[in-house]
């Protein structure tokens, strides 16, 4: 048997295709959604956002932005505070490692109350520089040429 004749007689044609059963989850998302029993409108979605965010419960809020969202796709309220609700994700990048700064924050607790009401910047148990001011510190941080770079911090 020839290899082209092997791959017309093993290939779909079109008209097979829809003859396959559709997943239970891609047929969810063609059904529109269900429209809301109470009634809601987008306003008091985000009102029941706002009081559950209060409240502080994040995922209470999500969830109820993302019912609203389903409801109302087109709201751009709704979708900002789904965007800014969602889940973050956090990746790492290969190649480049994080300082160890438990020197640098040991310092800190112990030396911080002299410069009340300043910026530092610290590496490790040095201070390299303090002022009231953060652009004289960031100069001197900008001018040194340092490894990894020094920890600023506000000191209240």
């Amino acid at each position: 048997m020839l290899w082209w004749k092997k791959i017309e007689r093993t290939q779909k044609t079109p008209e097979k295709w829809y003859d396959l059963p559709m997943s239970a989850g891609a047929a969810r998302k063609l059904d529109p959604p269900a429209p809301d029993p109470a009634g809601r409108t987008p306003e008091s979605f985000l009102e029941e956002i706002q009081q559950i965010f209060n409240a502080g419960t994040l995922r209470g809020a999500r969830e109820v932005a993302e019912q609203g969202l389903a409801l109302y796709p087109n709201h751009p309220e709704l979708r900002r505070l789904h965007h800014a609700l969602r889940p973050f994700k956090s990746r790492i990048v290969s190649g480049r490692r994080q300082p160890d700064r438990r020197e640098t924050f040991r310092w800190i607790t112990e030396n911080a109350w002299k410069y009340e009401g300043q910026w530092v910047a610290v590496l490790g148990p040095k201070l390299i520089a303090a002022s009231p001011k953060l652009s004289e510190v960031l100069e001197v941080v900008e001018k040194g040429h340092f490894d990894e770079s020094p920890l600023l911090y506000h000191v209240v």
